[in-house]
């Protein structure tokens, strides 16, 4: 293959996709008072475009135009000693730096700002239990180690086998952290519930800085779904459908350059679309105008 020309190409691809989307978006804007919203017809003309690749929109795409600030956030520090009581009680042993266990269970605090913890006891008995038993249970494992915060919202619940916990089914419940009623990600709270109990658990929190950023305008969702739209594609197979996109904030240790996630302690949590598909896979697209 000439890789020389396939680059050329998929750069001319992308400057006619920008090209299209600057004269549409532009074309298809109009003004309700002081809020800019996407037309009508030219959410449909998107919906077509995606459908016609295979995607699907199940819910509505948003069709206002906002503006929103930066945030600056720094990561919630979790102390050892603390956590791991919370978790484990009393007569725990230390592994090593990171990792606590008790009888069957298992703590681990990387960096103090991750916390995973496994409870080895998974059983194999048929333990009746539908998914608001599994919410119910999930709520108490955490409002009593102090996580069922106001800014801790259920956005997802899964079931079925996980490779954390070899071929057990169970139910997985996903929290996001919200600031001012919008996603904070990457944060989240992960629990794991089988047979009655919690076996897993995961988290990492985000907290408010100090912020004077000004607020700028975002691109609309439908060029968000456009411009993520061959990444999908390529991610999935068959008949694509998207649950969901909203907008809020997104900050990525990973997407930092040349510095281990290990080492950040803050940083900043710029405006971003959520996409999320029906099979659970999540997409973020930057929200700022460029």
């Amino acid at each position: 293959m000439d890789w020389s020309k396939a680059k050329n190409i998929l750069i001319l691809a992308f400057i006619v996709t920008n090209m299209f989307l600057f004269y549409h978006v532009g074309k298809d804007l109009f003004t309700a008072g002081d809020l800019q919203l996407v037309s009508d017809k030219y959410i449909e003309y998107v919906e077509n475009h995606l459908s016609e690749r295979g995607i699907f929109i199940s819910g509505e795409i948003p069709r206002e135009i906002i503006s929103l600030p930066a945030l600056m956030v720094k990561y919630q520090q979790f102390e050892h000693d603390e956590i791991t009581k919370l978790f484990l009680g009393d007569g725990f042993i230390q592994v090593n730096g990171t990792t606590y266990e008790k009888d069957q269970q298992n703590l681990i605090i990387e960096s103090n700002k991750k916390i995973k913890y496994y409870n080895n006891t998974i059983v194999n008995e048929s333990f009746p239990m539908n998914e608001t038993d599994a919410k119910k249970i999930s709520d108490d494992f955490l409002k009593q180690r102090g996580f069922l915060r106001e800014d801790i919202q259920l956005k997802q619940i899964y079931y079925g086998s996980n490779e954390n916990f070899g071929n057990n089914k169970l139910y997985k419940m996903v929290y996001h952290q919200v600031y001012k009623n919008r996603f904070l990600g990457e944060s989240y709270i992960h629990v794991y519930v089988n047979q009655g109990e919690v076996v897993g658990f995961e988290a990492m929190l985000l907290e408010m800085g100090l912020n004077h950023h000004q607020k700028k305008m975002l691109i609309p969702a439908t060029v968000a779904l456009l411009r993520k739209m061959n990444d999908i594609i390529n991610d999935n197979s068959g008949k694509i459908m998207v649950k969901s996109i909203e907008v809020g904030y997104y900050f990525n240790p990973y997407d930092i350059e040349f510095t281990e996630w290990h080492s950040i302690e803050s940083g900043t949590a710029f405006p971003a679309w959520k996409i999320t598909l029906e099979n659970g896979k999540i997409y973020y697209v930057e929200a700022l105008k460029n």
